[in-house]
């Protein structure tokens, strides 16, 4: 007789998110990647009354997602604790897995309180700045429920060393994310965009994308940008993404800049349905990340695996991801000099950006799949089950776990 799959309810907290980020990125991909023998997934997510259709939410359900919605008027609600807890008891959840600071804090209270193991999924703070902040506090928070949690999973051996709290009572656990290869395929014909965008294809495209933040470097592209744009009549900047709940003004700060820099007829500042991300990595001839912050970035894997040339800033698990000068060309963050270099040599020299796409595609292939991110991700829930059916001491639990992190495939300094 087989045994049952393993019963996991996906805890996401999206009261501020709108667009698809990174944590619906990787909750998409692990709920289509994992064998529905082995794990059978749900995804309840807390949102604002009324935000019932943002663009995630739509990319949800267009790839036919197990998606529930809590609406949740305030930060200080309990509707989500409320319904999480029935959720475990309908479904016979064996794991709760959370994602984002609330979501830790509400899954492992309620994943507690019904005796089921928790996993906090962990990208680090990217939206906010070091300061004493709501991100500060956030933070702090956050460490409280991991060191509560039966697990943390991060996707970068540089996230890790934040996550967890004190002696890290819980084991932090690496798995990097994995991109779906067979959608972010280079081979598959892609419909042009750069027509649409710029009213002409014969150009060349520096393009960023990702959420429009701060972080995320877009206003110091732009300051590349015109001094590129000087020389190269050819060249045209792209910026894909649109702003987290409450940035409004940086994306307006963003197109102030493009036009400011004098910049209105080579560069734009658009987004696009999750659905064409392909097609516009097909379109842009070099990936430019200019990032103060990242994690394991799934635009930069989906870049890589469309053989797409990358420039990428110093930041984050970018060094564990790509190989310097082999399958991408890494930066220091906020040096703009340095990515004009870099963007003006790519720009020179086709050969190289040829040899780069080429090698990022097979890193892809070999270290990042979604196969290897389910695989690992998997293999972690059995661990805890087991060590928690055997009634094993934490201590020993947690050495069980932690020895299924995943070793970064090749990290400099």
């Amino acid at each position: 007789m087989s045994k049952s799959p393993i019963r996991v309810m996906y805890f996401r907290n999206a009261r501020g998110i709108s667009d698809v980020t990174g944590a619906e990125s990787y909750v998409f991909a692990l709920l289509q990647a994992l064998d529905p023998r082995e794990v059978r997934g749900t995804l309840l997510a807390a949102v604002r009354p009324g935000m019932t259709q943002t663009p995630w939410i739509v990319e949800a359900k267009r790839r036919g997602l197990p998606l529930e919605l809590i609406e949740v008027g305030s930060k200080f609600g309990l509707q989500d604790y409320q319904c999480l807890r029935e959720r475990i008891r309908s479904v016979g959840a064996d794991i709760v897995h959370t994602l984002d600071h609330r979501a830790d804090i509400v899954g492992t209270l309620a994943a507690r309180r019904e005796k089921c193991a928790v996993i906090n999924a962990f990208f680090g703070w990217t939206n906010f700045s070091g300061r004493f902040s709501r991100g500060a506090l956030y933070a702090w928070l956050d460490r409280r429920a991991q060191a509560r949690a039966d697990a943390v999973i991060t996707d970068s051996g540089y996230m890790a060393s934040f996550a967890g709290a004190g002696d890290r009572r819980s084991p932090v656990v690496v798995v990097h994310n994995g991109v779906d290869i067979a959608r972010f395929q280079p081979d598959t014909p892609l419909p042009d965009l750069r027509q649409r965008f710029f009213g002409r294809s014969d150009v060349f495209v520096f393009g960023v994308v990702g959420r429009v933040h701060p972080n995320k470097g877009q206003v110091e592209f732009l300051h590349a940008a015109r001094e590129l744009a000087g020389r190269h009549p050819q060249v045209r900047f792209l910026i894909i993404g649109d702003a987290p709940p409450g940035w409004e003004a940086y994306r307006a700060e963003v197109a102030k800049a493009i036009t400011d820099l004098g910049l209105s007829d080579r560069a734009l500042l658009t987004n696009v349905a999750s659905a064409e991300i392909p097609a516009v990595l097909a379109s842009v001839d070099v990936l430019v990340s200019p990032s103060f912050v990242e994690s394991f970035s799934y635009s930069l894997l989906e870049a890589m695996s469309m053989r797409r040339a990358i420039i990428a800033t110093d930041v984050g698990g970018n060094r564990e991801m790509m190989i310097d000068r082999e399958s991408g060309v890494i930066i220091p963050a906020g040096d703009i000099s340095a990515l004009v270099r870099e963007a003006d040599t790519l720009l020179a020299d086709a050969a190289k950006r040829e040899r780069l796409g080429t090698n990022a595609r097979l890193r892809v292939e070999e270290h990042f799949t979604l196969q290897c991110m389910a695989e690992r991700t998997c293999a972690i829930y059995r661990e805890l089950l087991q060590a928690r059916h055997q009634g094993v001491g934490r201590a020993e639990a947690r050495r069980r776990v932690q020895r299924l992190s995943a070793v970064p495939a090749r990290s400099a300094p």
